[in-house]
């Protein structure tokens, strides 16, 4: 039974990650530069570019050109864990530092594409990562039995449709092909078990690599309220993994044969997990010939969280873990300025829920918490054809306490504060 469980656990709340944990659930909001300076406030009621079909399909009607985007995020976050009374089943405080900076900076890149057909009907494919993991402590930090490295990366393709029913109703429909890959570490105190003598002081390492294809859909509306005022709706699906992939074990030298023989051994490994679905509804209202307020709530059904198993030929990679996450809301506000027939600039705030419902559920691949954004960005049209897009983000995360205990007992115990910054470039192609 020694570490049989850890190992699903493992598998299991590593599929709960964004690319660098930046919003709060598993999330990457990275898919809009013009976007992100707003904070993503209402972006399911305004579509300045190609990029804003990923968050409401309908709105590829508002743009007056066919367009490439193409845009780099740069994500630096600094996630930070002070130990209280991280310890062994028995009570004896667990060696170690505290890890380090727990998180990696990746570039997330995105391309878009929206080709006008006629005036009623614009056709786009997206090309992005809406779900994502970066996360490397150091070996020898007092969690490395929770975790190690953690590797989430997924790439979505979607075709969609946008057609102008009539003035004021818009309609669009997209296809989400998702590709998932996963690379998950941590180490295992063999020290500890029946055939160790040395805790702590005998360390393995368990690593699991899997992979999977998964399909869902969204669609949107918008609507003119009036000739100032535009409401936005829109939905993207849950998509269903089933993870195929392997665990393999490091053994230290001088247990290796006797740990072989009692079944740690490389196996094949499956899991399933099914992302959630979200909704929006945004309000985009021009209040003066240059300067615009945008507002959304977004809703993300994080409650399909509740038990997640991995099977294996291997009964020691086999077990559930509960998670028990509840659904969670995005508010957020923005405002756009027109400021010349060249310049755009955009500012905007927004607020964050955390799904985690407590200290016990929170783990070191995921220390999440309540989460409070400030963006700003700007758009130079460089020519008739060239525009280029710019934003900033500071995210806040509150401090939050972590007591978790894996299937062995071991206790992390000790609080997080995480603080993220952001910053994106966009280039936009605009033709006929």
């Amino acid at each position: 039974m020694f570490i049989r469980h850890q190992l699903s656990v493992l598998f299991v709340v590593a599929t709960s990650f964004s690319v660098t944990v930046q919003a709060a659930g598993f999330a990457n909001q990275q898919q809009s530069i013009t976007h992100l300076g707003r904070a993503y406030a209402g972006a399911a009621a305004i579509t300045e570019d190609a990029s804003g079909m990923f968050f409401n399909p309908a709105g590829m009607t508002q743009l007056q050109d066919s367009e490439i985007s193409v845009g780099l995020n740069y994500i630096a976050p600094d996630i930070r864990f002070r130990n209280r009374n991280s310890r062994l089943p028995d009570g004896t405080a667990i060696r170690g530092g505290s890890g380090g900076n727990g998180s990696e900076t990746p570039i997330a890149p995105n391309v878009y594409l929206a080709h006008r057909l006629n005036d009623k009907v614009v056709l786009g494919l997206g090309i992005g990562s809406p779900f994502g993991l970066a996360t490397d402590y150091r070996t020898n930090w007092q969690g490395r039995y929770h975790a190690l490295r953690s590797d989430l990366m997924t790439v979505n393709f979607n075709p969609a449709i946008a057609i102008k029913a009539n003035d004021r109703l818009s309609l669009g429909f997209g296809i989400n092909v998702q590709y998932i890959d996963l690379e998950l570490s941590q180490a295992i105190d063999f020290g500890s078990s029946p055939l160790g003598s040395l805790p702590q002081q005998q360390d393995g390492r368990v690593k699991i690599n899997a992979n999977d294809w998964g399909v869902g859909f969204n669609l949107g509306m918008t609507y003119e309220l009036t000739e100032i005022t535009r409401l936005g709706l829109a939905y993207r699906s849950s998509i269903s993994h089933r993870l195929k992939g392997k665990g393999r074990f490091r053994l230290p030298d001088d247990l290796s044969g006797g740990l072989q023989a009692a079944g740690f051994n490389n196996a094949r490994v499956n899991g399933k997990v099914r992302l959630p679905e979200t909704f929006s509804v945004a309000v985009h209202h021009q209040f003066a010939p240059d300067w615009a307020i945008n507002a959304d709530a977004t809703w993300t059904r994080w409650s399909r969280y509740q038990t997640l198993a991995i099977d294996s030929a291997n009964p020691r990679l086999s077990s559930e873990q509960a998670q028990n996450w509840k659904n969670s809301m995005r508010y957020g506000l923005g405002l756009t300025h027109q400021f010349n027939d060249a310049w755009t600039f955009r500012t905007g705030v927004a607020f964050d829920q955390t799904p985690v419902p407590d200290s016990a559920r929170r783990n070191p691949r995921t220390p999440d918490s309540d989460r409070t954004w400030l963006s700003v960005g700007a758009s130079y049209q460089f020519n008739e054809q060239i525009v280029i897009d710019a934003g900033l983000a500071h995210i806040m995360g509150r401090q939050v306490n972590i007591r978790q205990r894996n299937a062995n007992g071991y206790i992390l115990d000790g609080r997080y504060r995480t603080t993220i910054n952001i910053a994106s470039l966009q280039l936009r192609w605009q033709f006929d």
